[in-house]
């Protein structure tokens, strides 16, 4: 049974209401599509990771794969993983006592994604990974440092930037050499940024009283990030916001755009 229109007298007085209902549909409509986007933009957003590396710049990431970080390669795996969401195109270097080369510059980060297998599961997937026999011993900072710099030198990186993903627990008789590096950084103009994978306290003051005023990135191991919730690893608070006013529109939408129904007059 089709529906019946019901003749009114006086309806060019609800010509006014109509014009209002129908702005009304249409703002509210052209907002949630705006939230719509800017919910799927801020979801797609790799932030975590832009906070590792400089913008502006071609960076090259040094990654410890000493024994010393045997014990957080969750949490190395989890700032991989961030680094290759980043949608940026960066070097990799990986060391322990030694120094190697493994992506030039200009890499897409998403490449990284190859190592993440062994990064995850058990030990003896990390056991098995092509590293595991020669970069597996002490830890040297400064060689990896200066390879760094050396692959920006040789590929005529001018805006070149240097991402250090360590415990920073350094060989003592490295320390020196250590500094010098460090200083040599300083004194080029190149940005070098120091992500602390589970430090000792110690540790991040050697970094932080050789970077000076740059402070030292801390990330905790995969026994203290999992009690204190780190910001990285939840939802961002701006998706957030947005999805609560995303359900905010559409209780608006219900309440002020509902179609009228016409029903029987209550009986009495």
């Amino acid at each position: 049974m089709s529906a019946r229109a019901i003749p009114l007298s006086d309806a060019p007085a609800f010509a006014a209401a109509g014009s209002r209902t129908t702005l009304l549909r249409v703002g509210l409509a052209a907002a949630l599509l705006a939230t719509l986007a800017a919910a799927f933009l801020l979801a797609r957003a790799p932030q975590a990771a832009d906070s590792l590396l400089p913008s502006g710049t071609s960076p090259v990431v040094v990654l410890d794969l000493s024994w010393s970080t045997s014990s957080d390669y969750r949490q190395i795996g989890s700032t991989l993983r961030e680094l290759a969401a980043s949608h940026r195109r960066i070097g990799l270097v990986v060391f322990s006592d030694v120094a190697y080369e493994m992506f030039p510059p200009g890499t897409p980060a998403r490449e990284l994604r190859s190592l993440l297998r062994f990064f995850t599961g058990p030990k003896s997937r990390r056991a098995a990974s092509p590293w595991a026999s020669s970069l597996s011993g002490g830890t040297r900072i400064s060689t990896a440092l200066q390879l760094a710099r050396d692959v920006l030198r040789r590929e005529h990186v001018g805006n070149g930037s240097v991402v250090i993903v360590s415990d920073l627990g350094d060989a003592p008789n490295d320390r020196a050499a250590l500094s010098a590096a460090v200083l040599g950084y300083v004194r080029a103009g190149i940005p070098l940024r120091v992500v602390g994978i589970d430090a000792t306290p110690e540790n991040e003051q050697l970094f932080q009283g050789l970077l000076g005023s740059r402070p030292v990135e801390r990330r905790p191991g995969v026994t203290s990030a999992a009690g204190s919730g780190s910001p990285s690893s939840g939802l961002p608070l701006a998706l957030i916001v947005v999805a609560a006013v995303l359900f905010v529109l559409l209780a608006v939408n219900e309440l002020t755009c509902a179609r009228l129904r016409w029903g029987e007059e209550p009986a009495r």
